[in-house]
């Protein structure tokens, strides 16, 4: 590996949440310190809109990437030592005017969202328990293990150790490592981060567990439903809401939720059929969201139950209170699925909503009149109703800004067209073949 650090890469994500770059070069850096001081940083550079998906049309491409210091990382898994940095998207106007958000920056929102929404002096908190599988060239299990299964059981270990080591060198805190439930399927859970910073994370966590499989000769996926039959992959978060010292969602008992964590909670159930939309982006995202494999479908929340949209983890003291929203996976786009867990979330403040009564047992086992007297709803079971849902929610519409979303939404329908319309699936071949 080359002794200094001389490169940068400026990254920024699209509005489906994949990773882009353009890579400048720096003057020669020892650390990451001595890169901070780099003009770079200040001048950012250019790129063509355009040619990313969702960014801009081509008669109007220019922009600008603006990095963001406090973002800056080494990378490590490249040969030649190399820095990294998240940007704004900014226009290419003159420089003293061109520090307003650019409508189409998925990260330019979540920064203003938090701006508009939170009050001053109040932090959302985020932990992610990202869940992905380890896959075989060959696009095979990588491993037949269960549950917290160690190795020579879980084949993976290894690398899985080696990804948590590579995380924890650039600054993320992880929590628990292990097998998951499924075949090959994985999880490190992550500390809670503001939701800014956490939205990062989750873009370079997954750009740098898919480097570092690839070096050990095997892929990773965090596709919501890799395999049938088998669980999928989810992407929980755990939210706090703080202000200066204190945690907001902690109630004056033990393992009691505030009423403002009430509200919350209130404000995610009200909107959660438009949140569905972003927290669960892809066709593949519904085949997910079955009953039975320890993901959501219906709108409801309780205490330390796992059945539910909205669970309230056990805790005993009110620094630890939080809350969990179960159904988001790793296609979400971080930026989006924050920024619309924001605005949800202080909507129900703003309005003091009144979450409905919290449910006990398995929500699987109630009838269908009983779900009905508890006004229990369904999510969304495919990506066209989702979509549906979030044109008509014109809380989470007007947050996210017409243009974006307009875009997303476009892309989206033509997403669930191209499945419906043209891809003809081994389901299909199995059942129509013989007709």
């Amino acid at each position: 590996m080359d002794d200094e650090i001389k490169y940068i890469e400026l990254r920024i994500a699209d509005i489906l949440g994949r990773l882009k770059a353009m890579i400048v070069p720096c003057s020669p850096a020892d650390s990451i310190e001595d890169v901070r001081k780099d003009p770079v940083l200040k001048s950012g550079t250019s790129i063509d809109g355009s040619s990313i998906l969702g960014l801009a049309n081509v008669e109007s491409s220019d922009l600008r990437l603006d990095p963001d210091p406090s973002s800056l990382i080494e990378l490590p898994y490249t040969l030649q030592r190399t820095a990294a940095a998240m940007c704004f998207i900014r226009e290419r106007i003159d420089s003293s005017q061109s520090k307003g958000y650019y409508s189409k920056d998925p990260r330019g929102l979540l920064h203003q969202i938090c701006e508009g929404h939170l009050t001053e002096g109040v932090e959302l908190r985020v932990k992610v328990e990202p869940e992905f599988h380890f896959v075989t060239p060959e696009g095979e299990p990588f491993d037949y293990a269960e549950y917290a299964d160690t190795f020579p059981s879980n084949t993976g270990a290894e690398v899985l150790l080696e990804i948590t080591n590579a995380i924890r060198e650039i600054g993320m805190v992880p929590r628990v490592i292990h097998h998951e439930v499924g075949y090959a399927q994985q999880e490190i859970e992550i500390d809670f981060e503001d939701v800014r910073k956490m939205a990062d994370t989750i873009i370079v966590f997954k750009n740098l567990s898919r480097a570092i499989a690839q070096e050990n000769g095997i892929d990773i996926t965090f596709m919501p439903k890799p395999f049938a039959g088998s669980a999928g992959n989810g992407l929980h978060c755990h939210l706090q809401l703080w202000k200066g010292d204190a945690n907001l969602f902690g109630g004056d008992n033990p393992n009691e939720l505030s009423e403002t964590g009430k509200m919350f909670v209130a404000g995610i159930l009200e909107h959660a059929p438009a949140i569905t939309a972003i927290a669960n982006p892809t066709v593949n995202s519904y085949k997910r969201l079955v009953p039975h494999h320890e993901a959501p479908v219906y709108i409801s929340w309780g205490m330390k139950n796992r059945t539910v949209l909205v669970r309230v983890p056990l805790f005993n003291l009110k620094d630890q209170a939080a809350i969990e929203f179960r159904s988001p996976d790793p296609t979400a786009n971080p930026y989006l699925l924050f920024s619309a867990l924001v605005v949800a979330g202080m909507d129900g403040i703003k309005q003091k909503m009144i979450p409905p009564d919290p449910i006990d047992g398995n929500v699987f086992d109630l009838t269908s009149e009983e779900k009905r007297k508890r006004g229990i709803h369904p999510l969304p079971s495919n990506l066209d109703e989702a979509l549906d849902c979030l044109e008509k929610d014109q809380v989470i519409k007007d947050a996210l800004g017409e243009e974006l979303l307009e875009t997303y939404i476009a892309l989206k329908r033509k997403e669930w067209r191209n499945y419906i319309n043209e891809a003809v699936t081994d389901w299909e071949w199995e059942n129509y073949f013989g007709l």
